[in-house]
């Protein structure tokens, strides 16, 4: 047991703490969103919650991957449609998080050298 609260231990103190906040922010709003909206089922509400706690460390797949497309560059869009595309990209992103996180998981656990033996 204490190895897995090791393993999660080692997973937040991985991410910086300002992009764990600034995700769990967003991660609250929709999950109370979705929570509002509509009556769930208690399995959809556990979902939800597990979206919700795995959201973070889908977004560092997403962020990390565009950066590495993009290369620093960045295109200008209008303000309508980038609302739009941000409000599309975190919706889709929290509710495939069950999905993509453990490779964020697995990222952060890498890029962190904690596969190395002894940390």
């Amino acid at each position: 047991m204490s190895e897995m609260i090791q393993f999660i231990r080692k997973m937040f103190y991985g991410v910086d703490t300002q992009y764990l906040v600034k995700s769990y922010i967003i991660s609250i709003a929709v999950s109370g969103f979705l929570l509002y909206v509509s009556e769930v089922s208690f399995s959809l509400a556990i979902y939800i919650v597990l979206a919700g706690l795995l959201f973070p460390f889908a977004t560092i797949v997403w962020d990390d991957l565009i950066n590495t497309l993009m290369g620093g560059h960045f295109i200008i869009l209008p303000l309508l449609f980038m609302l739009m595309w941000k409000a599309f990209k975190i919706l889709m992103l929290y509710m495939l998080s069950p999905l993509i996180a453990p490779f964020g998981m697995l990222y952060v656990y890498i890029a962190n050298g904690y596969y190395r033996k002894g940390e």
